[in-house]
């Protein structure tokens, strides 16, 4: 594919596959854009996945006027690249009043304030499903708590891992603003790339946090702590 494609049936059809799911894993997008190319494309040469980040480069070109975008999200707790389509003129949790009652609404809400305010931003199942005795207004079962977890994780905002939750990459790309405003006292800013880091690593030496990849990427050229300016001992491989 050249560096400046023309914007085709084969990106519309992508992003429609992508908006549709709101997340996508980069190896699950790439076997979708195969599919769409092999549909409009089969006579061409096959793209290579490193070709994956024109094809969204050239839909967010068209995209940014109407205050959509898609986003690549380095999903560090399990080490895995994600694509988010991300709608940003109006607020995350405002967009969510669209599919559930202001109560469900009220639950993702604390959910996002309590996950923000633990330790290492995870909960276990049952403080999530605890917090439903929070909710003002209309009630919602735990029963009702359970299914909306559920599907939370397929829309790629929270995932469960090893048995507790966590921020999904969907909330990771779009959540930022909204836990910055709410919550910025118990976030972290990477200090290389100023960015929020939810799940990253800490110095040892000092409170710092960074992302896995920004201090691997700083660690490569010098060997100390960008914050602290003492020698780097934790492990960074993922």
């Amino acid at each position: 594919m050249p560096s400046e494609m023309p914007y085709t049936d084969v990106h519309r059809t992508f992003l429609q596959a992508l908006s549709l799911h709101g997340t996508m894993s980069a190896k699950q997008a790439y076997k979708t854009l195969l599919s769409v190319y092999g549909k409009y494309h089969d006579d061409e040469t096959v793209p290579t996945e490193d070709e994956l980040s024109e094809v969204v480069a050239s839909i967010n070109g068209k995209l940014y006027r109407y205050g959509q975008r898609v986003v690549f999200v380095h999903y560090e707790p399990v080490g895995t690249d994600f694509y988010v389509f991300c709608n940003q003129n109006e607020s995350a949790v405002d967009r969510l009043q669209t599919s559930y009652s202001e109560s469900e609404v009220g639950l993702f809400r604390l959910m996002l304030r309590e996950m923000a305010s633990s330790e290492e931003h995870k909960l276990r199942p049952i403080v999530c499903l605890n917090l439903t005795s929070e909710i003002t207004g209309k009630p919602v079962s735990k029963m009702r708590a359970e299914d909306l977890l559920e599907e939370w994780e397929k829309l790629g905002y929270f995932v469960q891992i090893d048995g507790m939750w966590y921020f999904g990459p969907r909330c990771t790309a779009e959540f930022g603003w909204y836990l910055t405003q709410n919550h910025g006292d118990q976030m972290h800013k990477c200090k290389l790339c100023s960015e929020l880091v939810f799940y990253g690593i800490q110095c040892q030496k000092c409170p710092l946090f960074f992302h896995r990849e920004c201090i691997k990427k700083y660690l490569r050229r010098l060997s100390k702590c960008p914050g602290c300016n003492e020698l780097w001992s934790v492990p960074v491989a993922n």
